[in-house]
């Protein structure tokens, strides 16, 4: 863990920063995760893939029923000619 928070303060020290000793800790603890993740992704590269949590469980797609054109543009606050208006983004002016 020394080489680790000695590491961090030579980083810190390249990127001009001053970390109080107790986020050089949790850099060093965030630079621990990053390689030990590291280190499984290489695994999973050879083949060797370890059981890893999954971070997110996901739900199975399923096609469902969409709402029409005409609906959606309904729930629009303005329509002109079958399109949505918006104000201007970009351009000179407030006028839309």
């Amino acid at each position: 863990m020394e080489e680790t928070n000695k590491q961090i303060r030579q980083l810190a020290h390249l990127a001009r920063l001053s970390l109080t000793p107790q986020e050089e800790g949790e850099l060093a603890g965030r630079l621990e995760q990053m390689v030990e993740y590291l280190h499984a992704l290489s695994q999973v590269e050879e083949g060797k893939a370890p059981d890893v949590p999954s971070a997110a469980t996901l739900r199975p797609d399923e096609v469902k029923p969409s709402l029409s054109g005409d609906q959606l543009l309904a729930q629009a606050p303005r329509v002109t000619d079958g399109y949505v208006v918006t104000p201007r983004s970009v351009g000179e002016g407030g006028a839309e």
